[in-house]
């Protein structure tokens, strides 16, 4: 009986540790991403360089999706497609474990704190179900969190779900 109990513990552990990398699929190159246009996205790294994304741009450091529920929407599932926040942040030099203070379109700002999700792979969404993502709909960004696959506390990630995210910023310090 304990030598059951033990191997029904260790299976439901490794079920819930899923590797980053299973909770999302790459996605190959969309033809609706790869037109040019206008900067849709501003990094901004702590010694105060900007990088600016437009829809292609983001999409050339490779593009993922998930299904997940969107607390912003009702808790329903909706499929998100965009490139690794991890890559975008790569590209501007800003560390995984950096505090990032996030803007929106309408003035809305939150900070978020990567050390403790690290390892979770976070999309800046530039589709949701297929559909390009506009103002009107939550676009052209939105920052979105795997968490049909993640326990994540909504207390305080609920309000990193950044829709109209325009601009990303390094806090200096990690502050």
């Amino acid at each position: 009986m304990r030598r059951l109990l033990l191997s029904l513990t260790l299976l439901t552990l490794s079920a819930c540790a899923r590797p980053a990398s299973s909770l999302y699929t790459p996605v190959e190159a969309d033809p609706q991403l790869a037109t040019p246009g206008p900067v849709v996205l501003t990094v901004i790294n702590a010694a105060g360089k900007e990088f600016t994304f437009t829809r292609a741009g983001l999409a050339a450091l490779g593009l993922v999706r998930f299904s997940t529920p969107d607390p912003s929407r009702k808790n329903e599932a909706h499929e998100y497609t965009g490139p690794l926040l991890s890559a975008v942040l790569r590209e501007a030099g800003i560390a995984q474990t950096a505090t990032l203070q996030l803007v929106a379109l309408d003035k809305y700002k939150t900070d978020l704190k990567l050390a403790p999700i690290r390892d979770v792979p976070v999309i800046l969404a530039l589709k949701s179900d297929g559909q390009l993502l506009e103002p009107r709909n939550f676009g052209p960004v939105y920052m979105t969190f795997p968490y049909g696959g993640v326990k994540l506390d909504p207390n305080i990630y609920n309000a990193a779900w950044v829709w109209q995210l325009y601009r990303i910023e390094e806090r200096p310090g990690g502050a």
